[in-house]
């Protein structure tokens, strides 16, 4: 038990961090119904990432991190800007090309060294087992950063999420504004943690925590606070699968969030039929 506690209380302290920084965020997304905004953001993170490496730049450098941040910057003011095209082509496909695009991309690069494919499988997979305590307090650095400012303009986040498919309701001098504020908040977090988190285990903290309490919650701010402890659990619950049955960490969690958004489905249909 000690050894437990020794080896994974910083993987532990960073899964904390990503199932609540990435809770509020995914409760937004699906209000907002663009879902896979957070896999497109990521692979951007990840594409600044790759070519930081094409060009030898260690990952996690200052050097790195601002390359990401300059695609996901990008990739924001494209997704808001692309808002107004809604009436014609739908979000979540220019979303998808986006990411297609980015993956296609990233490959297409590390093709071009003998290392890339580890270092693909590492922004897909992570290392959240590796993950150290200097990597935790950066990360819970950033997140207090981006929660302050996520409260200081919640309301104006949240009133863009609840009226998202009405453009007229809040103009688009508006949404431009405050929709560029979430993608690029969204995209720094995402930037900080793809390394140790890597994609596939930032898209499950983003979606499933959510969308298992939107099963049961209907108001956000609920939503949010239900997402974030059921995140926490199973997350804990995952690590500590992945080192007592010496699996794959990442592979763990996620498979361990899909099997409780099943549950929570069953529970919810056995819910909502015994009310009918």
């Amino acid at each position: 038990m000690a050894e437990f506690f020794t080896f994974m209380s910083a993987p532990a302290a960073g899964c904390i961090i990503l199932s609540i920084i990435f809770t509020y965020f995914g409760c937004h997304v699906l209000k907002r119904e663009i879902v896979f905004v957070d896999l497109s953001m990521a692979q951007l993170a990840a594409l600044g990432a790759t070519v930081a490496f094409i060009m030898e730049i260690e990952l996690d450098t200052p050097e790195s991190l601002v390359i990401s941040v300059l695609f996901v910057l990008v990739g924001g003011a494209f997704f808001t800007w692309t808002r107004s095209f809604t009436h014609r082509v739908p979000q979540e496909a220019v979303i998808g090309i986006v990411y297609i695009v980015a993956a296609s991309a990233a490959l297409l690069l590390s093709s071009f060294s003998v290392h890339g494919d580890q270092h693909l499988k590492t922004m897909l997979n992570g290392s959240i087992l590796w993950i150290t305590w200097k990597e935790v307090i950066r990360q819970l650095s950033v997140s207090v950063i981006v929660a302050v400012l996520l409260g200081i303009y919640h309301k104006k986040i949240e009133e863009q999420s609840l009226s998202y498919r009405s453009l007229g309701t809040t103009g688009i001098s508006s949404f431009w504004k405050w929709d560029f504020l979430f993608y690029v908040l969204l995209g720094v977090v995402i930037v900080f943690f793809i390394k140790t988190a890597g994609i596939f285990t930032i898209f499950t903290f983003l979606i499933i925590p959510a969308t298992c309490a939107a099963l049961f919650v209907d108001q956000l701010f609920k939503q949010f606070v239900v997402g974030s402890i059921l995140a926490i659990a199973v997350s804990l619950i995952g690590l500590t699968l992945s080192f007592y049955l010496d699996l794959p960490t990442g592979a763990t969690l996620v498979c361990s969030f899909g099997a409780t958004f099943f549950i929570a489905l069953i529970l919810s249909k056995f819910r909502f039929s015994g009310q009918g």
